[in-house]
C-alpha cells in the first residue's frame, strides 16, 4: 500500500517537468521585419509576437495562443509620422456628365402704331420663344451642339411663333448641329449650322439675333489681336453656280481696369450671287425681311453687295453695378451702283448703361440705326424695325433682373424710311425671358 504515494508522486513530477520544458520552447520564427524593430527598440518583443501570431492567424495557420489573459498588442509610437489617408478612388466618368443642357424661354407682348396697318391704325399680339439646345464635351479640343428653335423654319430672322390659329401646334425646327475644334491657343474652327454672335463683332442692325449661318469660320487669336474668317452658303444650284458669302474682320484690343477696354477693326463681306436669295424672297420661299434694296422693272436688285465696315467700342466696367458700354460702327458698299443719290452708306451707334443679371438691376439702352437702302444687304439684317436696309430708327431699352436668371424686358422702337415713302412705325415690346 506504501508503494501507490510514490508512484503517484513520480507521475505529477514528470508531468511538471514536461510542463516546465514546454513553457521554455522557443517562440515561432519570427519575421526579420519584427526582429528589426525590436532590436532597435521601435517596439517590444511582446508587440512583435502579438503581431506575428496576428499574421499567422490570418495566413490560416495554428497560432498557439499565450495563457492567461490575452496579450493586448500596444501600436508603436513613431515620432513624427504622418496620418494615413485613404486612396481616393475616383468613379468613372459617365456620358451624362459631358453634356450641358441650356436654353431660354421668351414671353412676349407687343404693339405696333402704324398709318394703315389696321382699321385703327394699331395692332396687338401675344409671342412666345423656345431655344432648347444640348451641348457636349467630347475631347479638350472638340466639343458639338444641337439647338432647337420655335417659329416659322422658312423665317430666318425670327425666333417668333405667334398665339394664334386656333390652339394650333407651333413649328420647331433644328437651328443649331456644329462641331468645334480648339485645336491650339491661337485657332479656333467651327463647322456646321451655328449662331456666330459670340465669334465675330457685329451688330443687330447687320446681322439679326436670331440667324444661325451655315457654313465654316475659322478664328485667330494673337495676343491682343484677333482675326476671324468666315464662308457661309447661301443657296445650291443645280446644274449652275452657287451663292455664298465670303468675310473676314480684324481687330484689337487694349486698355486698363482705369481707362476700360477697347475695341477697334474692321471687316469686308463680299456677297456672291445674292440674286438667288433675293428670288426666294420674292417667290415667297423665303420669309422674314420684305425686300428694301433697289430692285429694276425685272426684279433684279441693282448692286453688287462688298461691304466695308469699320468699329469701335469701349467697355468700362470697374463699376460692378454700373458698367458703362458704348458701340460705333460705320458701313459703306462699295458694290452700289451710281444712281445720282447716295445709296450705300449706313451706320449704327449704342450706349448701355447698367446691368440685370441680379434681382433689381436696371440695364438702360439707346441705339440708332441708319441705313441706306443699299449699304446692307436686306435678307440677314435686323427685323425688328421692319426696315432692314433704307431705314433711320431709334430703339430704347430698359431691362430688370427678377428672380435668378430671369428679366424683364421693354423696348420701343421708332422708324422711318431714308428714301422710299412709307408711314411712320413705333412699337412697343414687353418680355418676360428665362434662361436655363
Amino acid at each position: 500500500m506504501k508503494r501507490w504515494p510514490r508512484m503517484v508522486a513520480a507521475i505529477i513530477m514528470v508531468v511538471l517537468a514536461a510542463g516546465g520544458a514546454g513553457a521554455q520552447e522557443d517562440p515561432p520564427e519570427m519575421d526579420p521585419l519584427l526582429k528589426l524593430l525590436v532590436e532597435q527598440g521601435i517596439i517590444t518583443q511582446a508587440q512583435a509576437e502579438g503581431v506575428q501570431r496576428e499574421y499567422d492567424r490570418r495566413q490560416g495557420k495554428a497560432v498557439d495562443e499565450p495563457t492567461g489573459a490575452p496579450a493586448v498588442v500596444e501600436q508603436p509610437v513613431v515620432e513624427d509620422a504622418q496620418p494615413q489617408v485613404a486612396a481616393e478612388t475616383k468613379a468613372p466618368e459617365k456620358w451624362y456628365d459631358r453634356i450641358d443642357f441650356k436654353g431660354d424661354l421668351r414671353l412676349r407682348f407687343e404693339a405696333f402704331d402704324q398709318e394703315g396697318i389696321s382699321s385703327n391704325n394699331r395692332r396687338e399680339r401675344f409671342r412666345v420663344r423656345i431655344r432648347p439646345g444640348i451641348y457636349t464635351q467630347i475631347t479638350d479640343w472638340m466639343d458639338v451642339g444641337l439647338q432647337l428653335r420655335s417659329g416659322d423654319p422658312q423665317d430666318p430672322v425670327s425666333d417668333n411663333a405667334t398665339i394664334d390659329g386656333g390652339f394650333t401646334m407651333k413649328d420647331i425646327a433644328i437651328s443649331e448641329g456644329f462641331a468645334h475644334f480648339d485645336p491650339t491657343s491661337w485657332l479656333d474652327l467651327t463647322f456646321g449650322k451655328f449662331d456666330p454672335r459670340k465669334k465675330w463683332t457685329v451688330t443687330d442692325m447687320q446681322w439679326d439675333d436670331d440667324v444661325t449661318v451655315e457654313g465654316a469660320m475659322e478664328e485667330f487669336s494673337i495676343g491682343f489681336f484677333e482675326a476671324n474668317l468666315y464662308q457661309y452658303s447661301l443657296e445650291e444650284v443645280r446644274g449652275g453656280s452657287d451663292a455664298y458669302l465670303l468675310g473676314g474682320q480684324v481687330l484689337g484690343k487694349f486698355g486698363s481696369d482705369a481707362i476700360g477696354t477697347f475695341k477697334v477693326g474692321g471687316g469686308y463681306d463680299n456677297w456672291i450671287r445674292p440674286q438667288l436669295v433675293a428670288d426666294l424672297t420674292l417667290s415667297g420661299d423665303l420669309r422674314g425681311n420684305e425686300v428694301t434694296n433697289l430692285l429694276d422693272d425685272n426684279d433684279q436688285l441693282v448692286s453688287d453687295f462688298q461691304i466695308f465696315n469699320a468699329f469701335a467700342s469701349w467697355s468700362f466696367t470697374r463699376s460692378e453695378r454700373w458698367p458703362i458700354k458704348v458701340y460705333l460702327f460705320g458701313y459703306t458698299n462699295t458694290g452700289a451702283a451710281g444712281l445720282g443719290q447716295d445709296y450705300d452708306t449706313g451706320y449704327f451707334a449704342r450706349v448701355q448703361v447698367g446691368d440685370f443679371k441680379k434681382k433689381g438691376q436696371f440695364m438702360f439702352r439707346l441705339s440708332r440705326y441708319y441705313s441706306e437702302p443699299d449699304a446692307l444687304f436686306y435678307v440677314f439684317a435686323q427685323s425688328d424695325t421692319t426696315r432692314a436696309s433704307d431705314v433711320d430708327g431709334y430703339r430704347f431699352d430698359v431691362r430688370m433682373g427678377f428672380v435668378k436668371r430671369s428679366f424683364f424686358n421693354l423696348t420701343w422702337y421708332h422708324t422711318d424710311a431714308v428714301y422710299a415713302d412709307v408711314p411712320t412705325m413705333d412699337r412697343l415690346q414687353m418680355d418676360y425671358i428665362i434662361v436655363f
